[in-house]
């Protein structure tokens, strides 16, 4: 057993959900109540928290999506003592010192790009309605602090086309024309561009069009477990080529289709440590124990399937012959790096 608490940066959490909906149903200081005590007993020191539409909402994604935002920051208003948005590392640094958690803001699936919030506008074309929204929906975000960008989730939108969880995969278009638009306007605004969620496709198109730093925030090796949330050899790679990171996911079935436990989890990370250097490797846990079981993801991963499991992870790396420079590096500054 390790006498230490090492920090913890998760890349992947859905905890505004939670927000709105709790605060939709009449709760206040929902972060405070039911996640602040939680990551702090758990040593996670930095979250990114990531706007998801619900695909519920897909016909009126822009505006779910502001809910959403409205949410998250009148709870932090309220939390303000505990939380905070940060936008690169000093700002993150400076949060965690003073004992709060530091919040990085992204979005998971950019659906919102779609709908059209100015009623009665004439556009010549279908595009220039699309360059319109995602001008008007990335003024807003970047002026609260977006730094990361996840184009799909499992849909197929005017951007980009997911792994088919809720279209017919044999559809998979790829990154659009527009969508190729999207992605270098994202990398000229320094926001971090995530290929989680994408198909193999539309990942290689991606990498062909984004330059620099390119991360996997919540995904898995698709050579130990064969499922196409997971990422190919070739693309993990690349992602390392550019000095980018991989966030492991601990969902069971990103991990093992038979059996899914803490040791499978770290086997993942061996893999891709051992592929692309340890330095490319860190935590997006995407842990759902807090939200309704409506979307079918009900399998969780034995000894891995909440924040409360992290310290003993950590210390089961130590079990399996990680050193604490290596387990610091990969539960830590490996994500504080690419907000350089």
């Amino acid at each position: 057993m390790r006498d230490q608490m090492t920090p913890v940066f998760d890349l992947h959490s859905d905890i505004p959900t939670d927000i709105a909906r709790r605060r939709a149903q009449g709760e206040h200081n929902v972060f405070r109540t039911h996640h602040y005590p939680r990551l702090r007993a758990s040593g996670v020191k930095a979250v990114v928290f990531v706007l998801w539409v619900e695909p519920e909402h897909r016909q009126r994604s822009a505006h779910r999506l502001i809910e959403l935002l409205g949410a998250l920051l009148a709870d932090f208003h309220e939390c303000c003592d505990c939380v905070e948005l940060v936008k690169d590392q000093k700002s993150l640094q400076n949060v965690v010192a003073a004992g709060k958690v530091a919040v990085v803001l992204g979005v998971e699936g950019m659906t919102f790009v779609e709908q059209w919030w100015l009623q009665g506008t004439q556009y010549r074309d279908e595009e220039e309605a699309l360059k319109e929204q995602f001008a008007l929906s990335m003024g807003i975000l970047r002026q609260v602090g977006l730094r990361h960008a996840i184009l799909v989730w499992g849909e197929q939108n005017a951007i980009a086309s997911g792994p088919g969880t809720f279209f017919d995969p044999a559809g998979c278009m790829g990154l659009t024309t527009f969508g190729r638009k999207v992605v270098e306007r994202l990398a000229e605004s320094k926001i971090l561009i995530d290929v989680s969620h994408l198909d193999e496709l539309s990942t290689e198109e991606v990498l062909d069009a984004a330059p620099g730093i390119v991360i996997a925030s919540h995904s898995n090796a698709r050579a130990l477990c064969d499922h196409p949330r997971n990422l190919s050899d070739c693309h993990l790679r690349e992602i390392g080529r550019r000095h980018g990171i991989v966030g492991l996911n601990s969902y069971a079935k990103f991990i093992d289709e038979d059996k899914a436990d803490m040791d499978r989890f770290i086997d993942h990370l061996v893999y891709i440590a051992n592929l692309i250097g340890i330095e490319h490797v860190a935590f997006g846990f995407d842990f759902m124990d807090y939200l309704p079981n409506i979307y079918g993801f009900p399998e969780r991963t034995e000894g891995l399937w909440r924040v409360e499991d992290v310290p003993g992870l950590l210390n089961r790396l130590i079990v399996r012959g990680f050193s604490e420079q290596e387990i610091t590096q990969v539960a830590y500054y490996n994500a504080l790096r690419i907000l350089g």
